[in-house]
């Protein structure tokens, strides 16, 4: 368990960085050179790594999911980007978590993609003070 939050964690952070840069580069190489140049990147670090650590067994399914993903990715590395380099890092990210926890909400409360369904007034009630908090980040 501490391990999932020290990456949880990491990854917080990771994400406020990579998008403070992609809002800089963004300004510079537009954001399809950005997305191009960033995706390219992170798909090759992950293939070697996962090809040396990992035996993955290729099927159909799984390897559409990996595509439709990976699509997925360079929408929200452009996304954030060009959000990033007009309304401000924290803007965008408050946005982009908001928005990220409605559809996990979603997602997780009808069980999709073999997830078991998992929801609680508790976590909706959660989801509403983060929401709450990002929307006086973006007023203020």
């Amino acid at each position: 368990m501490r391990s999932t939050l020290i990456l949880a964690v990491l990854a917080g952070v990771c994400v406020a960085v990579q998008t403070s840069l992609t809002g800089a580069a963004q300004r510079t190489l537009g954001p399809l050179v950005l997305v191009a140049i960033s995706g390219l990147t992170t798909g090759v670090f992950a293939l070697l790594i996962s090809l040396v650590v990992a035996k993955p067994e290729f099927t159909g399914r799984a390897v559409g999911y990996a595509v439709t993903s990976g699509v997925l990715g360079a929408v929200i590395v452009g996304s954030i980007a060009v959000a990033a380099g007009q309304a401000g890092v924290a803007r965008a990210l408050s946005l982009v978590i908001a928005a990220q926890l409605i559809a996990g909400l979603v997602l997780d409360a009808l069980g999709i993609f073999g997830a078991g369904a998992d929801f609680s007034v508790l976590k909706a009630l959660g989801v509403l003070l983060i929401i709450a908090g990002g929307a006086l980040v973006v007023s203020y």
